[in-house]
């Protein structure tokens, strides 16, 4: 993880995620989106760092990662991750 940080420092935040080893690039158009892509496979390749084609999407109107829903506007919560939170039910017994 260490790694995908350091090689991929000057793109997050921006419009990369890292996690272990998911990238995720996120973008608010194709054209963008074509253009960061690029910007970090030309990076990991400049690195000898390699992707695994099966676990790839690639211009995915929205993905969920890491428990947010990632999509044009912007990250949010999954709300389907803190549904059990909100249908807590209030205690009535102390002991």
């Amino acid at each position: 993880m260490r790694l995908m940080n350091q090689v991929l420092k000057p793109f997050i935040s921006k419009y990369v995620m890292v996690y272990f080893n998911d990238i995720l690039v996120y973008s608010q158009s194709e054209e963008e989106h074509t253009e960061h892509f690029h910007e970090v496979l030309s990076t990991l390749t400049r690195e000898k760092l390699y992707g695994n084609l099966e676990k790839c999407h690639f211009f995915s109107p929205q993905v969920i990662f890491l428990g947010y829903i990632v999509s044009a506007q912007g990250i949010h919560v999954d709300e389907g991750k803190i549904k059990a939170i909100h249908e807590w039910p209030i205690p009535t017994l102390i002991q």
